[in-house]
């Protein structure tokens, strides 16, 4: 457990790029895990795991936050998805305004055509009839001067009707042609926030791609890690077990006669009281804490980092104390993984997650 790890971040291309160049620089499995010079020391081996330890902490801290960086890029890639499909309906409806806009500007241009055509045709049979043009003869075959006027009036409205009918559908092409305009113009905008829209996504899918890459570099180099560790704390276990064996025996005690004792007044035995081992608590089935431990240490519940925490959920040794720890064990890596678990419980109903604040979220 970290208490004093940030958890401010830059944005998540930055940081993606910032891993990378430390997964370049600093996460290969360098020399200082090799195995050590001496092979039977025993404290170059122990400098060894601590080392490699260390490392596997180091990225397991990275892997953290590269992960979320993902997050973020997904979240980002989402959103723009989002953005992408709003352009499009927008340029969709843009689309069908526009294609209304010139279908009704065709329709009052075939309007105009037809009145001019009809225009055209009453003025070339009043002209070429003549005398015989059903107007002249409305006119002649009136009864009085009274009726000549009226048909007279009723014949210079039928045309100038049509004159009207002219104007009337010449200034309705004129608007639905500047309708028709204007949705053009908005298509045309709306076609240009589509294809913003479509490189913004286009951009976050890619950064997305780019953590995603970083997040599995680290999880294989984390793999090699971890197998590292795991061989250098064999070697380990295997140099303290054969300087054991080579300990020599020490030298029995040599015989002494014994005096003889002086009489003891019998003492009354006092029963030496029992006293009960502390109770641990069952765990919460729902806190997946071997995935904590997984992620923190490699699932090793009694590893020793050297860097001031201990155990699988890696308490430091303030808190190990201040939540209980020390009725089972003066450190956690000497306790066993269920009481290292209910002392995290405590933690948990106090700090919550963050306390945990890389490898918390498997809670």
């Amino acid at each position: 457990m970290r208490e004093d790890r940030g958890t401010a971040r830059a944005g998540h291309r930055l940081a993606v790029i910032g891993l990378a160049a430390a997964c370049g620089l600093g996460l290969g499995v360098p020399a200082a895990s090799a195995a050590p010079a001496d092979p039977g020391g025993v404290g170059a081996a122990q400098q060894a795991a601590e080392a490699a330890a260390a490392q596997v902490t180091q990225l397991l801290e990275q892997s953290g936050a590269a992960q979320a960086s993902l997050d973020a890029a997904r979240a980002d890639a989402a959103a723009a998805l989002g953005r992408y499909e709003g352009e499009r309906a927008q340029v969709e409806a843009a689309r069908t305004a526009a294609e209304e806009a010139r279908a009704a500007a065709a329709e009052a241009q075939a309007a105009v055509d037809a009145a001019r055509v009809d225009l055209a045709a009453f003025a070339r049979r009043s002209y070429m009839l003549g005398s015989t043009s059903p107007g002249l003869q409305a006119l002649l075959t009136a009864d009085g001067p009274a009726q000549v006027i009226e048909r007279a009036v009723l014949l210079d409205a039928a045309g100038q009707g049509r004159s009207d009918a002219v104007a009337e559908f010449t200034a309705l092409r004129q608007q639905a042609a500047g309708t028709a305009d204007a949705a053009g113009t908005a298509l045309a905008e709306a076609a240009a926030g589509e294809q913003r829209a479509a490189d913004l996504l286009v951009a976050a899918q890619q950064a997305e791609a780019d953590a995603r890459a970083t997040v599995a570099e680290l999880q294989g180099q984390q793999a090699v890690l971890e197998a590292r560790l795991e061989q250098v704390r064999t070697e380990l276990v295997e140099l303290q077990r054969a300087e054991e064996a080579a300990r020599p025996a020490p030298a029995p005690p040599a015989p002494q006669t014994p005096a003889a004792p002086a009489p003891v007044p019998p003492t009354p035995v006092v029963p030496t009281p029992v006293v009960p081992p502390p109770v641990v608590p069952a765990p919460d089935p729902g806190h997946d804490w071997d995935a904590v431990a997984r992620c923190e240490s490699g699932g090793n519940w009694s590893i020793n980092t050297g860097n001031g925490y201990y155990g699988g959920l890696q308490f430091s040794a303030s808190t190990w104390t201040g939540f209980g720890g020390g009725e089972f064990a003066p450190r956690a890596d000497l306790a066993s993984r269920e009481q290292q678990i209910a002392v995290a419980e405590r933690v948990l109903d106090v700090q919550g997650r963050g306390a945990w604040p890389t490898c918390g979220r498997n809670l």
